[in-house]
């Protein structure tokens, strides 16, 4: 299985493109764990100022690269976002005493990582074989979700002299703006199987702005969205409170150390999930011929998701405090949560056409930033009033809100792929009598 998956797929390419999210995601999280140390060195106590405004400039550069990603060619694009965001990243490694130079190098940052998300969306459609979308899809929520971690890692190697942090950084992203001049970026729609027979294909068709309001007319995008919203919220509530919990004596009064190990081993379910359940959506969705199926995937594992997480909260909440009952269950629900990640982005793929992956991958994004501050706001003002136990428990009913949105997409899918379907093949037809 795996020889046959390497043999359709550009394997070197998919690396590349995989190394490119990874350091995106490394760009975000890099000054995290030294932004006391940063703000003391410049004696300017809210720098945690510079990375609001950091996420402010990437959520509206994100919109708009999505829309040049989906216009122009692709490789100038990746080009010149790593050129932006690779250029102060070097500059802040070589003048570190200056908060303007920081504040200003952050930002300019912040422009050139936002185009990765809406690149990655629309290239990798096209890197992967139509059979392989959910497996690909899997790898780019893996390389996603391990990207903040190595950042936060990374940042925390060099608390000591934090601005070597952005030197390594810097000397990564110079491979890959190199690397990049020797892997082949696809022609945009390549691997749609209504091209499958056309020789020296090329895909002229390109977004523009009378065709804009084309894009979000697709039936099903309201629920994927919406799911992304509401599946965020837990998401960053137990990103951000998880580790205290266990800590506290709330939970198990255990250090910061061994709270943080415990979350990680509970939570790696998400790695394995991600590619079980993106290859199972594969093989489902190939044997039916309906992409529809992986809503249903998607909406039983985060139901079941929701289930997991309230048994291990009230085991460890009971009278018999079984530690080792509450990490097989968050894990178990960790796993089949992770079904959402791959069949939510493979059937982005298959409900839009070419030239509205990097806009839509875009709204994807922006959508999930949505609820991770949605996340972020509701978890720290509840707990001000409620313990650990009851805002968890709170959150858990936003995976039944995205559950029931998975659901409410199906009936909608498989008209939006069939339409789809039905625009490429004339397109084909197109094709075949020009030439």
């Amino acid at each position: 299985m795996i020889a046959d998956f390497i043999k359709r797929n550009s394997l070197t390419s998919l690396i590349f493109l995989f190394s490119l999210i990874l350091l995106n995601g490394v760009g975000v999280t890099l000054p995290i764990p030294n932004l006391q140390i940063i703000g003391k060195q410049f004696d300017f106590p809210l720098i945690g100022i510079v990375e609001a405004v950091f996420i402010v400039f990437s959520m509206i550069a994100l919109m708009v690269w999505g829309y040049f990603v989906d216009k122009y060619d692709r490789r100038p694009l990746l080009l010149l976002a790593n050129f932006i965001w690779l250029i102060p990243a070097g500059i802040i490694f070589l003048i570190p005493d200056s908060l303007i130079i920081y504040f200003i190098g952050r930002l300019v940052m912040a422009i050139g990582l936002a185009a990765f998300s809406p690149l990655s969306y629309s290239i990798i459609a096209d890197f992967a074989q139509y059979e392989d979308r959910g497996i690909i899809s899997a790898g780019l929520n893996l390389a996603w979700v391990g990207s903040s971690a190595v950042g936060i890692i990374l940042g925390a190697f060099f608390t000591a002299n934090w601005y070597y942090s952005f030197g390594v950084l810097a000397f990564m992203g110079l491979i890959l703006f190199c690397w990049q001049f020797f892997v082949k970026i696809p022609i945009r729609g390549v691997k749609e199987p209504a091209f499958a027979e056309i020789d020296n294909f090329q895909y002229p068709w390109r977004i523009n702005y009378r065709l804009l309001p084309q894009a979000f007319q697709i039936r099903s995008l309201f629920w994927l969205l919406a799911q992304g919203i509401f599946a965020l919220i837990p998401g960053t509530v137990f990103t951000y409170w998880l580790v205290s919990f266990l800590a506290s004596s709330e939970g198990m009064a255990v250090t910061i150390g061994e709270a943080s190990i415990l979350s990680i081993i509970v939570a790696s379910g998400r790695a394995p999930g991600y590619l079980v359940f993106g290859k199972l959506g594969d093989i489902l969705a190939s044997k039916s011929s309906n992409s529809a199926i992986r809503a249903k995937i998607a909406g039983l594992g985060m139901a079941s998701q929701s289930l997991f997480f309230f048994g291990a909260f009230f085991v460890l909440a009971s009278s018999s405090h079984n530690i080792v009952l509450f990490a097989i269950l968050f894990w178990i629900g960790s796993f089949v949560g992770a079904a959402s990640g791959p069949n939510r982005t493979s059937l982005l793929f298959n409900i839009s056409l070419p030239e509205f992956r990097g806009t839509l991958g875009a709204l994807y994004s922006l959508t999930d930033h949505l609820g991770a501050a949605l996340g972020v706001f509701v978890s720290t003002f509840f707990l001000q009033y409620l313990n650990y136990y009851s805002v968890f428990n709170l959150s858990l009913l936003f995976y039944l809100l995205a559950s029931a949105c998975w659901f409410g997409s199906i009936k909608h899918i498989s008209a939006d792929e069939s339409e789809i379907n039905d625009i490429l093949h004339i397109r084909a037809e197109e094709i075949t009598l020009k030439d």
